[in-house]
């Protein structure tokens, strides 16, 4: 009769725990990262969405087919990447789709829409100065960025994303919404009648 023994091995019980506790953390991290990464494809279709109850000027040529629509980025954000992936199949106003980083204010003339990263936070106010007297649709993503004049801000609610629209800085600028888009946002700093 062959016996075998078994011990008890503090150490591999150890070892097992940590391994199983590490992979349960690599699966949680993996899950956050798929959940954040769905969350910027939803902001990326969700300014085509949007830009279908917007109205530029006409000095922004949306007419002009063979002209690009621009999506412009400042600052440092993971929706960069799924910009680029939705956006070289996807076309806005039947434009074709060009997705631009701004590395000095002076380039954001030019752009449809301005997505401000969280990253530029300190510089918000300036870069409102600059978007206010020009046909660009700003959109953030970040707490408080609607109240400073941001034209549209995204947020999470009840696990869904969401988006509000500054009312009041809307009717300051130069583009105009459509009723059915703030009908369907929460509305911050709303025009006083």
């Amino acid at each position: 009769m062959i016996q075998i023994l078994l011990k008890y091995n503090p150490r591999s019980t150890f070892h097992i725990l940590w391994k199983g506790f590490f992979f349960v953390c690599i699966f949680f991290i993996s899950f956050l990262s798929f959940a954040q990464t769905n969350v910027n494809i939803l902001k990326a279709v969700y300014l085509e969405k949007i830009s279908r109850f917007v109205t530029w000027p006409d000095v922004c040529m949306m007419n002009d087919l063979n002209q690009p629509f621009i999506i412009s980025i400042i600052g440092k954000t993971e929706l960069s990447e799924n910009l680029q992936l939705v956006y070289s199949q996807q076309e806005i106003n039947k434009k074709r789709v060009i997705i631009k980083e701004i590395v000095d204010y002076k380039d954001i003339e030019g752009s449809h829409i301005l997505f401000i990263a969280e990253s530029e936070k300190k510089n918000v106010e300036k870069i409102i100065s600059i978007t206010s007297g020009l046909p660009v649709l700003t959109i953030g993503e970040t707490d408080g960025f609607s109240e400073k004049g941001i034209l549209v801000n995204f947020f999470e609610e009840n696990k869904k994303l969401r988006f509000e629209i500054n009312e009041t800085a809307v009717l300051k600028s130069q583009l105009k919404m459509s009723y059915y888009l703030l009908n369907t946002a929460r509305i911050t700093e709303p025009v006083k009648e």
